[in-house]
């Protein structure tokens, strides 16, 4: 009688362990939806001061605003493909919810790049007074981006 109860049990905890065959082969995960836009806020270290903001949606239009060293500020319209370009140069973070910090040495720049899809955000904070890991692509990166929406904003 016990091992009837306990192949009853066995069958029923069977049935319940992958009622919806989940141990099966998954489909390939999609990747993300692109953003509808891209934004950064970041700050000058705390020598300089000042502040640099930029913005850039997926038709290309933005705005470029910084105090850092001289003031400047505009609009632009670089199309969807100049969206695209700043999303290539960003995409090794677009993942990334912080940069580790093994210890802050000096008083750097700060700030935040965020990616909106719809109505959720993500968004990278950093210190660049960090001693980072890898510090340089991600600083390399921003400053690429940058200076792209910089030169856009200066054109029109």
């Amino acid at each position: 009688m016990i091992w009837n109860l306990v192949s009853i049990a066995a069958l029923a905890l069977a049935g319940f362990a992958d009622p919806q065959g989940q141990g099966q082969a998954q489909p390939a995960r999609l990747p993300p939806a692109a953003p509808d836009r891209i934004s950064y806020i970041g700050s000058g270290n705390g020598w300089t001061g000042g502040r640099t903001e930029w913005w850039i949606d997926h038709s290309g239009r933005g705005e470029y605003r910084t105090t850092v060293g001289r003031k400047a500020s505009g609009t632009f319209n670089s199309g969807p493909q100049g969206f695209e370009r700043i999303r290539e140069i960003l995409r090794p973070l677009e993942d990334v919810r912080e940069l580790p910090c093994d210890g802050a040495v000096t008083d750097q720049g700060m700030g935040a790049l965020s990616w909106r899809r719809g109505a959720h955000q993500t968004s990278l904070r950093f210190d660049f007074g960090c001693n980072f890991r890898r510090p340089d692509a991600a600083r390399d990166m921003l400053n690429d981006a940058d200076k792209l929406v910089r030169n856009w904003s200066a054109a029109r």
